[in-house]
């Protein structure tokens, strides 16, 4: 397994279990997509034991359009998404792999 895949997966279970704490179910997750580099992974709800499972979807290459007129949400982590108090601590989210 190399490095990229690693900590692709990793930012992904981090914010997967971030969402479960906050009170989402698993469920509510399932059909999320992310990107990583150029890999696109969505999660899969398993329907045998409800669990989510990482996909990896085959594909060449991504481009990502912003709107110019969206706000740039400064206590938002640039990874996981995750809203934050503060810009440092938006900042630290995902600093530092566990």
């Amino acid at each position: 397994m190399n490095t990229k895949k690693m900590e692709s997966e990793q930012l992904i279970e981090r914010w997967v279990v971030r969402r479960i704490v906050s009170g989402e179910s698993t469920a509510s997750l399932a059909n999320t997509a992310f990107v990583y580099g150029n890999d696109l992974m969505r999660l899969v709800l398993d329907r045998t034991d409800g669990s989510l499972q990482i996909m990896k979807e085959s594909i060449d290459e991504v481009v990502v359009f912003r709107k110019p007129e969206d706000p740039d949400e400064e206590n938002v982590c640039r990874c996981c998404g995750m809203e934050h108090s503060s810009f440092k601590a938006a900042l630290e989210c995902c600093a530092y792999l566990d």
